[in-house]
């Protein structure tokens, strides 16, 4: 075979197997992309704030069900609006604080049925394990996205 007959075909199959691979490393790019665009979209509408609220109400000292209503429903409100943004942990946890949060409200409007240190207990006790998975899984957001990860 003649030399350049094989060369010929040599820089043909280099450019083939190089177009292969730049498609195949672009397509890796966007799949990175697009998955650092859902961990933002995570952090910046629920983690950070859920992470901001828990530290101002001083919520691993304090009990949530002793605060107000207004601070109660404020957590209901963002777990309840981005539930589509937790983790899948964090998500099948969300019906036992709904459930608690419920229970806990029948008992503060003097429902017989209902204890009221039961019902803060209970409340107080899901939401401490909901808390921990949260803070769990935004730990390990933070990291997949290289920024500094909190001592909690």
């Amino acid at each position: 075979m003649d030399f350049s007959i094989v060369a010929s075909i040599i820089v043909s199959l280099i450019s083939v197997i190089g177009s292969f691979v730049v498609v195949y490393l672009s397509a890796i790019r966007d799949v990175f992309n697009e998955k650092q665009q859902v961990r933002r979209e995570q952090l910046d509408n629920f983690y950070v704030p859920f992470y901001r609220r828990y530290c101002a109400g001083f919520l691993f000292r304090n009990r949530l069900s002793q605060m107000s209503l207004e601070a109660r429903n404020a957590f209901l409100d963002l777990l309840t609006r981005n539930i589509y943004l937790m983790e899948p942990t964090s998500q099948a946890k969300y019906s036992d604080f709904y459930a608690a949060y419920l229970d806990l409200l029948e008992a503060e409007n003097g429902n017989e049925d209902y204890s009221l240190v039961e019902c803060s207990d209970r409340f107080d006790q899901v939401f401490n394990d909901m808390t921990t998975s949260i803070l769990l899984e935004y730990k390990c957001i933070l990291k997949k996205c290289h920024l500094p990860v909190p001592l909690i």
